[in-house]
């Protein structure tokens, strides 16, 4: 099944919230030496988020500019936030060209600074698990040809299905497969990120394994439920609830698992009567039951028919 993660900026206009449905999330702090204006707001909310073990770990990244203070201002804004230091806490290096009207505003071999960053990085870390990059292998073979052999890979292929990118560099860890995605809390496009790496495997690959922090738990029904959630209105109501927990929505918006587990209970529970049966003492069935029981008895009027026209034909 893989597992997915939004990476969000200033650009998607409001910082994460728990709606958030990815047990990962990327965020920028910066670029060179400018500050994203979402990346304090979004530091501290991902901390609880992880703190109150929503978010499984946290890839904070920074925007490559030669010369300019990168690694130092990304550290620096996530001190401030109180997230730096956190035991699930990865640094990402994004290293583009910078388009700008059709010009590359970085050009040519880049390797040499952007390693050292990844070397103070992992320092600081005290786990080069703990540092990947992001880079373009296609649009921008020439920046960073040569990189540390320990250090994995977000790789960009849009268009191409989910983990599988037009080119898959050394240290490919995982594939941003488009730039138009749909992820609560934002109402625009984002990014999303897909890796083949199960849940616990991807936390391993950082070096965060299971502890008292944090239980690592991959659950697709929450996950892929809270998905819905920037849809309003488009949630059934529960029927009977009596048979669900209580929603951790309020009665007019439940998560959709508390649906499921309410349409569930329809198909199981074996309490249903017929249809305007007004005898209380009416027979009940499961809705599986009453198919069943429909069943039995449409089959035996058409064994009683068989039997009926082959004695007729017989006389």
């Amino acid at each position: 099944m893989g597992t997915e993660w939004a990476d969000v900026s200033q650009y998607q206009g409001i910082p994460v919230d728990a709606d958030y449905p990815h047990p990962i999330l990327c965020f920028r702090t910066s670029s060179g030496a400018t500050t994203d204006t979402l990346a304090a707001e979004n530091a501290r909310r991902a901390c609880e988020l992880l703190d109150a073990g929503r978010l499984q770990a946290v890839i904070a990244y920074y925007f490559y500019w030669p010369g300019e203070p990168n690694c130092d201002l990304h550290r620096e804004i996530l001190e401030r936030a109180g997230l730096w230091g956190h035991p699930r806490l990865i640094s990402m290096i994004d290293v583009e060209g910078a388009p700008i009207n059709g010009d590359k505003r970085i050009r040519g071999d880049r390797s040499e600074e952007i390693n050292d960053e990844a070397g103070r990085l992992a320092g600081w870390h005290g786990d080069p698990r703990r540092v990947i990059g992001y880079w373009n292998p296609v649009a921008d073979p020439e920046l960073w040809p040569t990189r540390p052999p320990w250090l994995r890979l977000v790789v960009p292929s849009y268009g191409r299905p989910p983990g599988y990118p037009l080119r898959t560099p050394p240290g490919f860890l995982a594939h941003q497969y488009t730039s138009t995605g749909r992820c609560a809390p934002w109402p625009g496009d984002v990014d999303l990120n897909y890796t083949a790496l199960e849940l616990p495997e991807l936390l391993a690959e950082f070096g965060i394994h299971r502890g008292d922090e944090g239980v690592i738990v991959s659950d697709p029904v929450v996950e892929g439920a809270a998905q819905l959630h920037p849809f309003p209105g488009r949630l059934r109501q529960i029927n009977s609830p009596e048979h669900v927990g209580p929603s951790t929505r309020t009665p007019e918006q439940p998560w959709p698992n508390d649906i499921w587990s309410d349409t569930w209970n329809e198909v199981v529970w074996d309490g249903f009567t017929l249809p305007d049966a007004a005898d209380p003492e009416v027979e009940r069935h499961s809705l599986i039951g009453w198919v069943l029981d429909t069943a039995a008895r449409v089959r035996a009027v058409e064994v009683k028919l068989d039997r009926a026209l082959g004695g007729a034909q017989e006389r």
